[in-house]
């Protein structure tokens, strides 16, 4: 059965599973150069259906993503997600929540009729006969569990989701038992969310909502105890535990703009570095807090996340090191950018119940630079120098070594956020000039926030503290650093506290990067590279020779490779 995953909202994407194996799976910004390009995703379902064997009229089912109808333009979401849902709490007795409940409710059957819909889908040649909604936090719910090992191996796992708003909601927990069988235990509000506090106090520093709060995350290290204990309890004015401390509670009922409005008075003449330090406590407080405590109500200590909120690598690794914990699983990537994906999880398991889809082991499943593309391209340009090595990844290290920086395009793209080595720059971590360097030739990075490590994975614990052993390498949690690392990698690690993001690179999960960095800790000692994503600042990921080319010519790269290709400028 070949299900199709169509997520048309902020970060649109497309995504494919074969009798339950991963086919393709992009988002539409990697074709239209425009970061977290939302709307109908037409250019990745194209690319899709060209890339396989089979015919759009060949596809079983659709699984599309949401109740609601998502808003479809980026200026929408920067200028605030409140206008999901009409002017609902402005001099309303009612609860909110309950009004927001049925305003979803109602949305839902108005979904499978919008002609907008019925019109994209029909030019693609689907029809609405093979569409099935899947509710927003179902998708990420999905990802969490039916990615991780605990389907697998028929565990009882709770399921947990944060993020900023999806169908009404901002969080649901949940139980799968042995048998897979799915029970919701709990839900949080849109009017509680953790994900739009985050992303108000994003704003509030001038910042885009929904895109940069990893900056706060990088800065808030810098505050002092003091100021960010004080900015902490002015953040627990919007938003705290509720009483049974399952959820949480929104004490002021403030929303959308009101809510900024009140965070600017309220953080009047307050350093930008404490506003990011009391709100990244409040996140590490909150998600941690209502974790243990629906461990101690459930007695299930292995759990699974997913949701925009579980993108900040400080908090999770607060939840892998709590003691009630006994494993936990962070779904990569996993904003919505993995909703299209979380749909066709859920479809396939809904409609299959004998053939398992495939457990997560890697992210390649992008396109791919076919020979023949790669040499129309070059041969295009007539201000740079090509040369095919027999063994790219070898001269690669070398390159390294040298402290030469690489723009990295290699096999099929990988999807999400974060990049994996197949389109990545790669630097030698070992010298923090190679920082300034690195933000003068392309990245142009706030000067606070760090790059981060791709690591051997049989060298992990020579650079990671572990407190645990677990089975995150892709990016998803922040790990404290051992002295070797201070040493090796200081180029790649948080300069003031020193933890990391990592990603442990595996010979079975991407044999040429494991290779590639495996050459160079044979001629520097050092195992792992400085890594950060191929692009221009403010662009998405590259994808094909054409963007990697465009941003050599756009900035100061010292190479670029595409496959066994190496190019440079004239």
């Amino acid at each position: 059965m070949r299900i199709l995953g169509i997520h048309d909202g902020h970060t649109s994407t497309a995504c494919i599973i074969e009798n339950g194996k991963i086919i393709h799976n992009v988002s539409e910004e990697r074709f239209t150069k425009i970061k977290g390009q939302g709307g109908f995703p037409f250019k990745s379902i194209e690319y899709i259906i060209n890339s396989s064997n089979f015919k759009i009229s060949d596809i079983d089912k659709v699984a599309l993503v949401g109740y609601v109808k998502p808003l479809t333009s980026i200026k929408q979401y920067t200028e605030g997600r409140q206008s999901i849902f009409p002017k609902l709490i402005k001099n309303i007795p009612l609860d909110p929540r309950k009004i927001i409940k049925q305003y979803v409710g109602n949305a839902k059957s108005k979904r499978l009729k919008d002609h907008k819909l019925i019109s994209a889908l029909k030019k693609v040649g689907l029809t609405m006969d093979k569409v099935q909604l899947v509710e927003h936090h179902q998708t990420h719910a999905s990802t969490a569990y039916y990615m991780s090992k605990y389907y697998q191996n028929n565990e009882n796992v709770l399921v947990f989701t944060l993020d900023g708003s999806g169908d009404g909601l901002a969080g649901t927990i949940s139980i799968v038992n042995e048998k897979g069988e799915w029970s919701r235990e709990g839900e949080i509000s849109s009017f509680d969310s953790l994900g739009i506090i985050y992303g108000r106090a994003t704003q509030l520093l001038a910042m885009k909502p929904w895109e940069h709060e990893f900056k706060l995350m990088g800065m808030a290290p810098y505050a002092n105890e003091q100021y960010t204990n004080s900015s902490y309890d002015i953040f627990l004015k919007y938003l705290k535990l509720s009483k049974d401390g399952l959820g949480f509670e929104n004490p002021t009922r403030l929303w959308g703009n009101s809510l900024l409005k009140a965070m600017r008075k309220d953080f009047q003449n307050t350093r930008f570095d404490s506003v990011s330090a009391g709100v990244q406590m409040l996140h590490e407080v909150l998600v941690t807090s209502l974790i243990k405590n629906w461990i101690k109500k459930t007695g299930i200590k292995k759990i699974a996340c997913a949701g925009g909120c579980f993108m900040n690598i400080k908090a999770n690794k607060y939840l892998m090191e709590l003691d009630e914990c006994e494993e936990i699983f962070i779904m990569p990537s996993g904003g919505d950018e993995s909703c299209a994906l979380g749909a066709v999880l859920q479809l396939h398991n809904d409609k299959n119940n004998i053939q398992k889809n495939e457990k997560l082991n890697h992210l390649y499943w992008g396109p791919e630079n076919k020979e023949s593309d790669i040499l129309k391209t070059l041969n295009k340009y007539k201000n740079i120098h090509y040369s095919k090595d027999k063994d790219i990844e070898k001269k690669s290290a070398q390159l390294i070594a040298e402290h030469k920086i690489i723009g990295r395009v290699s096999g099929r793209m990988e999807w999400g956020a974060r990049a994996l080595g197949n389109r990545s720059i790669i630097a030698n971590p070992s010298r923090t000039e190679n920082l300034r360097d690195l933000n003068i030739a392309i990245k142009m990075r706030d000067f606070w926030m760090p790059f981060a490590p791709s690591i051997l994975w049989e060298d992990r614990k020579k650079y990671c503290v572990h407190k645990k052993e677990n089975d995150n390498y892709l990016m998803t949690i922040g790990f404290d650093s051992t002295d070797l690392s201070k040493e090796h990698l200081k180029a790649a690690i948080h300069p003031y506290d020193q933890s990391m993001r990592p990603q442990f690179v595996k010979d079975s999960y991407n044999k040429k990067y494991h290779k590639l960095i495996s050459n160079f800790k044979e001629i520097t000692g050092i195992g792992g590279v400085l890594n950060t994503s191929f692009n221009l600042h403010g662009m998405p990921i590259v994808n094909d020779t054409e963007d990697a080319i465009y941003t050599l010519l756009n900035s100061d790269l010292d190479f670029i490779t595409v496959n066994d290709y190496l190019i440079w400028k004239k």
